[in-house]
């Protein structure tokens, strides 16, 4: 059977979903439907099928969308999946609607309700109108946090029987693993994330200065993540500058995440962005490290507080510094013991492989639903 996967960019398939498309390209013709503008290159090493469509990732222009919808729309009729799955809140929502037209089965994955939920005005009461209509149509909706499923529920978007809460992206447990900590070095944080201010990298930036003041040499501090040339990104000029004062480190773009993990103790994400459940935290969590993140739907997922790390209030600087702080006075003992409160939790609830398997369960009939993950090995 053909089945469709479609994202704002290969970078998200390529990094979140690889092995939910090596699991089903086993058993199904598999299509990746993604920017045109964007670089196949990374799905080379996956059996499936390239399918670019025109979108513009951050576009609001009314033309532009109409141009995306229907070139969506046409790749859509043009492939012929038994069912599409779905991620990113704008590629939800026009693949809801192509799939509607196109009378085909639609699962979105609802990873955070982005930026558009946030908008005013005619565009923001267009987009609610649409979400609306076309999320009540969907096959399946899955969410990465349970007050966004509780806000569809609410809104009459969704309903109970064809909705559920998964573990986010998941984390491959073997990728993503403990490691042994090197004695004697200062305690080390690392920020990993898109470089949005709403992703709280201002704040993180403050507090680790404000820390090294406070801990000259017993601390560092790292961050990581492409720079965004839109005016929701932080400048890079300012990156750089701070990766060149005393204790700081910037590191742009990380291929070998794990490889990173490996030399920290502590992943910070002060986000105030509408998140689902961030994948930095979940693989932070699989390697055994603390998490410094704040109170918001999703982040909170990833924490037991006081166990494997704390919420602080978002754009709260002087929290996140305190909790930072506590975790720079953990001894040894301290810092391993929590690492482990993280590593079982990630072991506990964020395994990819309940992820995949819940992809496969929700196909229609046809196409195999309802199977086990055996049929996926």
């Amino acid at each position: 059977m053909k089945v469709a996967f479609i994202a704002n960019s290969v970078w998200y398939l390529s990094n979140f979903r690889a092995s939910t498309l090596e699991a089903f390209s086993r058993q199904h013709a598999v299509s990746c439907l993604f920017p045109a503008q964007d670089d196949p290159g990374p799905l080379a090493r996956y059996d499936v099928a390239l399918a670019p469509f025109f979108l513009d990732a951050v576009s609001t222009h009314p033309v532009k969308e109409g141009r995306a919808l229907l070139s969506l729309f046409n790749t859509l009729r043009r492939v012929r999946p038994a069912v599409v799955y779905s991620f990113n809140p704008k590629t939800n929502l026009y693949a809801l609607i192509a799939c509607w037209l196109l009378r085909l089965p639609c699962v979105p994955n609802v990873s955070g309700v982005g930026v558009a939920s946030q908008l005013g005005g005619l565009k923001g009461r267009l987009y609610r109108g649409l979400a609306g209509f076309f999320y009540r149509r969907a096959w399946h909706v899955f969410f990465q946090n349970r007050q966004d499923r509780e806000a569809f529920l609410q809104a009459g978007w969704v309903s109970q029987g064809k909705s559920e809460v998964i573990p986010g992206s998941g984390v491959d447990l073997s990728r993503f693993s403990p490691t042994p900590r090197e004695p004697g070095r200062p305690v080390r944080f690392l920020m990993a994330a898109r470089l949005l201010k709403a992703k709280g990298v201002p704040e993180y930036l403050q507090a680790a200065r404000d820390l090294q003041a406070a801990m000259p040499g017993r601390v560092e501090f790292l961050l990581a993540g492409g720079v965004e040339p839109s005016e929701r990104g932080v400048p890079e000029a300012e990156l750089v500058a701070w990766g060149q004062e005393r204790g700081m480190r910037f590191l742009g773009h990380v291929a070998d995440m794990p490889a990173l993990l490996g030399t920290v103790d502590c992943v910070v994400l002060p986000s105030y962005y509408p998140e689902g459940v961030p994948r930095s935290l979940i693989e932070a969590a699989a390697g055994g490290k603390l998490i410094v993140t704040t109170a918001m739907p999703g982040c909170q997922e990833v924490v037991l507080p006081g166990e494997n790390g704390w919420c602080v209030p978002p754009r709260d600087v002087p929290a996140l510094r305190l909790a930072m702080q506590r975790v720079a006075k953990l001894d040894a003992a301290g810092l391993a013991r929590m690492g482990q409160a993280s590593r079982a939790l990630a072991e506990q609830r964020f395994d990819e492989n309940l992820v995949i398997e819940r992809y496969w369960q929700v196909l229609p009939d046809e196409a195999g639903g309802g199977a086990d993950m055996e049929g996926l090995r």
